[in-house]
């Protein structure tokens, strides 16, 4: 079962094609299916057994009781939690730099240079959930030695997150005990990646070739489903009951949600933040998929639908400012040093921003101000096309009306004007949900049905698209503009990033029709 190097450097989870391992033998792999799947013992103790023999595995257990006197704090002094925090100078380190990111800086304009001083201004909780975390992620990210548990490693630090944001939300729920056991969610999985990857791979060949799903998969492989391997190593590794106890997965929905017990609350909370954390970061069918899955849940967990979309994309939000704070690329898991900003030129953007805030103090027309900006935007990134489009009252159009690119101005001008209408495309659809639409590759077939006909049989051609991104502008709830952008195979994807330097453009936006507006909000016609 896997006599594997536990040096394993990750190629074979990194490389390995499932698909193709299973064209290749035929139907025949059908997973190391052991003799007798009930017994699960001789699977874990050789888990056990491998992560006694690394060095890692100390520092995993170490990692694992500092976790534990951080938890077992809760009615410590702020003093005594602020000691133990502490004594760990990378953590400390980590903390504040977490206090002082844009999420909290709203709490303290001046930024926080004690860790005293973030419980003063933060709340000893708050802090003491972040440092506990931190640890934990810092506990998985050092084991990490393949992109697949990179990955697994940031979707446990995305979950963390989620789950302090919806104990923030109900205020009637224990933070620690949802916080961390929707961090190891999938410690069971990450244990067998980490230590037994030839493992790992029959799992995914049985889900493949059987069309199973994967916790039946892991009891046909092991014995045993990754869920309940992980709660055993848990156990084993000294962590708190109730946090094993809300790890165990859920699998009755026809239930009354007033009669589950407080546990039982917990474990369906800590299921739920789970499968919002496996959506993908792709805005167009993102709400569909929340939708899917706030029905799956109804009246089990009492979060409505718009609170539970909101915490879905500011969660994933910070866990990217998180994960590039601590030095991590969120969308690889890698170092952010060694990836692209998404910025094609940084002196070409503080150059424009720096001439579009001397062009607003100084008044000019809106035609300079979003002329230079289209400008500044194509010259600082990897666009192909740039657009900034606004509402036409008299026929209630969207309009292409600043352009910077390689097409010929009429022609993006005749392809990408559009009725505002309710309706399910995308442009639309950004418009009537009042969000942000990412198309990061227009062949995907979950964009298809979405993205309009009249935009796939021409711009893409036009332009060489591989993905687009509309960014609606609304001045008291009124739609006024969009701001329109693409780029081709050759560019890097639009990262968060970009998206949010995107953002500030938009603002900028705002600001200009505001100041142009000379009876204030009369001045801004529907």
């Amino acid at each position: 079962m896997g006599g594997t190097d536990s040096n394993h450097n990750g190629i074979d989870l990194d490389t390995i094609s499932i698909k193709d391992l299973i064209a290749k033998t035929g139907n025949h792999p059908k997973g190391e299916v052991r003799a007798d799947p009930d017994d699960y013992k001789v699977f874990v103790n050789s888990i056990i057994q491998k992560m006694k023999g690394q060095d890692a595995f100390l520092s995993f257990s170490r990692h694992i009781s500092n976790v534990n006197q951080i938890l077992t704090m809760k009615y410590s002094s702020a003093a005594d939690i602020a000691d133990v925090i502490l004594r760990d100078l990378a953590l400390t380190a980590k903390v504040l730099k977490v206090v002082n990111s844009s999420y909290y800086r709203q709490f303290s304009k001046k930024g926080i240079s004690t860790i005293s001083e973030a419980m003063i201004i933060l709340g000893t909780d708050e802090v003491r959930g972040i440092a506990a975390g931190l640890k934990v992620y810092e506990m998985m990210t050092d084991l990490a030695n393949s992109d697949v548990l990179k990955e697994k490693t940031l979707k446990g630090l995305h979950r963390s997150i989620l789950a302090r944001q919806i104990v923030t939300e109900r205020k009637n729920t224990t933070t620690d005990t949802l916080q961390i056991a929707a961090m190891i969610y999938e410690l069971g999985e990450y244990l067998v990646a980490l230590f037994d990857p030839e493992t790992y791979i029959q799992v995914e060949i049985a889900m493949e070739d059987r069309d199973m799903s994967r916790s039946e998969a892991a009891k046909t492989v092991m014995g045993l489903s990754y869920a309940d391997l992980g709660r055993i190593v848990a156990l084993k590794l000294n962590m708190p009951k109730d946090i094993v106890q809300t790890m165990q997965p859920v699998s009755r929905f026809k239930t009354n949600g007033s009669e589950l017990t407080v546990l039982e609350e917990q474990r369906y909370l800590c299921a739920y933040i789970h499968e919002l954390c496996e959506i993908s970061g792709d805005e167009a069918d993102e709400v569909d998929a929340c939708a899917a899955i706030a029905d799956k849940y109804r009246g089990l967990v009492k979060i409505d639908f718009k609170t539970v979309v909101h915490l879905i994309r500011t969660s994933r939000e910070k866990m990217e400012r998180q994960a590039e704070l601590l030095d991590v690329d969120p969308a690889t898991g890698k170092s952010a040093a060694k990836t692209a900003s998404g910025v094609k030129s940084k002196k070409e953007l503080d150059k424009g921003m720096s001439h579009l805030k001397q062009a607003l103090n100084n008044k000019m027309s809106i035609h300079e101000i979003f002329t230079r900006m289209v400008e500044t935007m194509d010259n600082s990134f990897y666009f192909t096309q740039t657009v900034i489009s606004i509402k036409k009252k008299q026929t209630n159009t969207m309009e292409p009306r600043y352009i910077r690119g390689p097409v010929r101005t009429r022609d993006i001008s005749r392809i990408l004007a559009f009725k505002i209408e309710p309706g399910p495309d995308l442009f639309n659809a950004a418009i009537t949900r009042e969000t942000d639409m990412i198309v990061r590759n227009i062949q995907k077939e979950a964009y298809k049905k979405q993205v309009p006909q009249w935009y796939l049989e021409k711009m893409p051609k036009l332009t060489k698209a591989k993905g687009f991104a509309v960014f609606p502008v609304f001045v008291d709830k009124i739609i006024l503009a969009m701001i329109y952008v693409d780029w081709n195979e050759n560019a890097p994807d639009i990262n968060q990033k970009t998206i949010e330097y995107i953002r500030v453009f938009r603002e900028l936006m705002v600001k200009t029709f505001v100041l142009h507006s000379s009876k204030g909000k009369a001045g801004i016609s529907r």
